[in-house]
């Protein structure tokens, strides 16, 4: 059967604020077109390093990429409503699969609102219970359609205790997926590998699912 590859990314471009792009040399006037990017590093689907929250956490360059790529299955998280926490009971028809090395993905559809005013304001993620409770499970990659796995639209205290436990496991949290429906499989290879860059706390990624 043929392989199928599913992009699970957002679209890098002006439409997010927080993503600039303009042109630095034209073709029409040097022979080339170089277009310059101003980025910060948790624009659009990306991925968090430990430090990003963690004092003295490890950095981008120094995080496993076998981490970042592999088997992996999604969760179907859409019954919960935005500002609502997601909490371990409603991970439980996967529980099973929630084991050492494993890498969940769940679905809200949020990423359809990204256009939203209040897009980073009202979503559902993980309350503290379950972020430990996926952390003890050994859960190596958690990834979301969603601005973020902490309550942004609370306190700064608060996404921070939910990002805690998750990172001080090591597990690598990636934000801000898209398209989890089409992915039509039980189980898939997921990549999103980060920039290459050096001493920083995230990287914008490219999500993909490979089916088949």
């Amino acid at each position: 059967m043929a392989q199928r590859v599913v992009d699970l990314t957002l679209p890098f471009d002006n439409r997010n604020p927080r993503v600039r792009t303009e042109p630095l040399t034209r073709l029409e006037e040097v022979g080339w077109n170089i277009t310059k990017v101003a980025f910060d590093t948790h624009a659009g689907t990306h991925l968090d390093a430990p430090c990003h929250q963690l004092p003295g956490g490890s950095t981008l360059d120094e995080m496993d990429l076998a981490k970042c790529m592999g088997p992996a299955f999604v969760c179907d998280l859409r019954h919960v409503a935005p500002r609502e926490d997601i909490e371990i009971e409603d991970f439980g028809p996967w529980a099973d699969r929630i084991v050492p090395d494993s890498r969940v993905i769940y679905r809200t559809d949020y990423s359809d609102r990204r256009f939203d005013a209040d897009y980073r304001k009202s979503f559902p993620c993980p309350s503290v219970r379950c972020a430990e409770w996926l952390a003890d499970r050994g859960v190596v990659l958690l990834g979301m359609d969603t601005p973020s796995v902490g309550p942004v639209f609370r306190t700064p205290k608060a996404v921070v205790d939910v990002h805690t436990p998750l990172l001080k496991a090591g597990v690598v949290i990636v934000e801000e997926l898209s398209n989890l429906g089409a992915i039509e499989a039980d189980t898939f290879h997921f990549v999103a590998l980060p920039l290459r860059l050096t001493q920083l706390d995230g990287s914008p990624v490219r999500a993909v699912a490979i089916v088949g």
